[in-house]
């Protein structure tokens, strides 16, 4: 296991002893462990990239969640996604338009037009990116145990997210997640909430591209 995966996993320990009393619905709302067969055919279908680190742990912990519930507090872009639904779209996401979604990235979010994917290449932070058409893809989280975790720091502060929320209580929410990760957004090579420019794309990632 490697620093991210460490990190994950460390996560996940205080995730499963606090979202319980925090979150009930949220913490209910989560499948079990995957199984083996299932992690096998998400390597294979993330090739030529390899599956993060971080994202196995979580995924050998908790199988996402179920398609069309609850999403995840930190991630403005469906529920997470289980390995079976990452190899679904996985697959239909690389048949879209390149200067929208690079096949370096692996989907952990989806809802609708609304997905969020992590960063797979290897040199780089595992970056959370907000991929939502039709707008430009935007780093939303410095990594995604950063925001797995951070359901329980959003819990503590009284700031998840409810079906009444203003404008006011989702920019004190996103106020807060800023501040929190004020420390890793730092040494990550995407600038806090910046939307990324497919102009100025990493090889990498397949750019630069033209839109």
């Amino acid at each position: 296991m490697d620093d991210r995966g460490a990190r994950m996993a460390e996560t996940l320990r205080r995730v499963e002893l606090e979202l319980p009393s925090l979150a009930p619905a949220l913490w209910g709302n989560l499948r079990g462990p995957v199984g083996d067969e299932a992690l096998a055919a998400m390597r294979a279908a993330a090739w030529p990239m390899p599956l993060p680190a971080e994202l196995e742990v979580l995924l050998r912990w908790r199988d996402g969640q179920p398609a069309h519930g609850e999403w995840w507090p930190t991630l403005d872009c469906g529920p997470l996604l289980s390995a079976g639904r990452i190899v679904e779209y996985v697959a239909l996401f690389r048949q879209t338009e390149p200067w929208q979604w690079s096949s370096a990235w692996i989907p952990v979010a989806q809802e609708g037009w609304y997905q969020a994917a992590v960063d797979a290449v290897p040199e780089r932070s595992g970056t959370v990116i907000d991929a939502s058409w039709p707008d430009r893809p935007r780093a939303v989280a410095p990594s995604l145990a950063d925001a797995v975790g951070a359901a329980v720091d959003l819990g503590r502060a009284g700031l998840l997210p409810a079906p009444d929320d203003d404008r006011a209580k989702r920019e004190e929410r996103a106020a807060f997640l800023d501040d929190l990760w004020q420390a890793e957004w730092a040494t990550n090579c995407l600038g806090q909430r910046s939307e990324i420019d497919p102009g100025t794309w990493p090889e990498s990632w397949g750019g630069p591209q033209a839109v």
